[in-house]
């Protein structure tokens, strides 16, 4: 008998040894995971300084690196989609992603914002001028379609509008989100910053408050804010903070969004 239970106490033990969580790899940038069509699961992250979206395996060796050019003057602002048959029928990955510019005007200024669909041999698909946000919607039983959210704020009163486009593919979204709430839309500006950053937010109808949070690389929260529906913007103070890449979003009812970048120079 007792050596029966020496046994078992012996096999708990390696149990519990092995089944403990353990950290497999750090990356030095926002990551998340998709499913490719035909490719399978992958990690990818995007580096803003570099301009890259940087795709890995599973077992963590790089898998591919794409560029994701901006114009002149320009910084990227977001990954947003990312496939091989979603916005054509090639053997060849495309991305969705979004970019903007601080223009100064006077004593004051404005953002410009655009979106570029390409390939990952650099070739540009489309070109949405404007374009901030910028989600595919399903708009029948096996259909959807592509809505870009557009602004223009150099006039007074600002131009808004939206382009929707034909989807010859269905969406891949991100495998870390999928089954995540609706998108709340996040914007920072002026990012990078060094003083104060403006963080915009526009909350679900049927949340009252929530929790706004701001995260370093290494996921410590620095930073933490209650919010409520009455207001849609926080001025946040960046100077107590060290250079670098952070990240913010916004927690409700146990649920949290999909999290985005600032940068503190």
């Amino acid at each position: 008998m007792k050596q029966i239970l020496s046994t078992l106490i012996l096999v708990f033990s390696i149990v519990a040894l092995y089944g403990q969580i353990t950290l497999q790899k750090t990356y030095n940038y926002s990551t998340s995971v998709i499913k490719l069509e035909t490719q399978g699961y992958k990690y990818y992250l995007m580096d803003v300084p570099a301009s890259q979206c940087r795709i890995y395996n599973m077992d963590h060796s790089l898998f591919k690196t794409i560029s994701c050019s901006v114009p002149s003057g320009y910084y990227l602002f977001d990954l947003k989609y990312i496939s091989e048959k979603m916005f054509n029928a090639d053997a060849q990955i495309e991305l969705l992603y979004t970019y903007y510019k601080y223009v100064t005007s006077g004593n004051t200024g404005y953002y410009v914002y655009g979106s570029k669909i390409a390939s990952e041999s650099g070739s540009t698909l489309t070109t949405i001028d404007g374009a901030l946000y910028v989600y595919a919607n399903q708009t029948g039983t096996s259909e959807y379609k592509l809505f870009a959210y557009c602004y223009d704020y150099s006039v007074s009163p600002e131009k808004v509008w939206t382009n929707i486009y034909n989807l010859p593919g269905i969406p891949v979204f991100s495998a870390s989100i999928s089954d995540q709430p609706q998108d709340i839309l996040l914007n920072a500006w002026p990012n990078p910053a060094s003083e104060v950053i403006r963080l915009e937010y526009e909350l679900p109808a049927s949340v009252k408050s929530a929790s706004l949070n701001v995260y370093d690389t290494s996921g410590r929260k620095v930073k933490n804010f209650l919010i409520d529906n009455h207001s849609d913007h926080i001025a946040m103070n960046v100077s107590d903070l060290a250079a670098g890449t952070y990240l913010y979003n916004i927690e409700y009812n146990h649920q949290q969004s999909v999290s985005k970048k600032i940068v503190v120079r």
